[in-house]
């Protein structure tokens, strides 16, 4: 049985940031009448609590997400300046399209990525990207395309080897952070890494 994690967050607060730091729990009036010696007082105490609860959950002013759908959020919006985004099938103010995410999300498109986060559990690198499509913009910056719908482009003058008889969906991506919130990219055929920035 795959052990999961039940969070109770308040809707205004589902963003990458909130998530990384948490704050006060939905949970804790429940957690304080639990401390009640007194059993009709406690019991009392627990039930305006869930039904407080209840209302709020009803409302949308609290949502129920699971350690995977936070996970899946914090991947489909790696990269991105502005973090906030909408769960799959939660509606939440201030977020993309919950089309848009599930296809951004979908481990799918690359079944063989890895990611790697650091002791805090934030994204370090994503490796094995599956690449959808290479291309150079006006200005000869190579624009790599991701097969779960990124869009990412390159930032530096740094040359990106291709190999010509090479398919553009043969290709894997490693995204992986640089300093003050940068990039770095590099293809799986041994090439130099260079710096991106995601533009969708």
């Amino acid at each position: 049985m795959n052990a999961r994690l039940l969070i109770l967050l308040p809707a205004s607060l589902i963003t990458a940031p909130a998530l990384a730091q948490g704050g006060d729990s939905p949970l804790d009036p429940l957690f304080t009448c639990r401390d009640i010696a007194d059993d009709g007082a406690r019991l009392a105490c627990l039930d305006a609590a869930v039904d407080a609860l209840r209302s709020e959950t009803e409302s949308g002013e609290v949502v129920a997400v699971d350690r995977e759908q936070i996970e899946a959020a914090e991947e489909a919006t790696y990269g991105l300046t502005i973090p906030q985004f909408r769960l799959p099938g939660l509606s939440l103010p201030g977020g993309g399209e919950d089309a848009e995410l599930a296809e951004l999300e979908s481990a799918s498109a690359s079944p063989q990525r890895v990611i790697v986060r650091d002791t805090n559990g934030q994204i370090e690198s994503i490796e094995g990207l599956a690449v959808a499509e290479i291309s150079e913009n006006r200005s000869g910056d190579t624009i790599v395309r991701l097969a779960n719908g990124q869009v990412w482009r390159q930032t530096d003058d740094t040359y990106v080897q291709l190999t010509r008889s090479r398919a553009d969906t043969d290709y894997t991506a490693t995204i992986s952070n640089g300093a003050l919130g940068s990039h770095f990219m590099r293809l799986d055929n041994g090439g130099r890494r260079f710096r991106v920035e995601r533009v969708e």
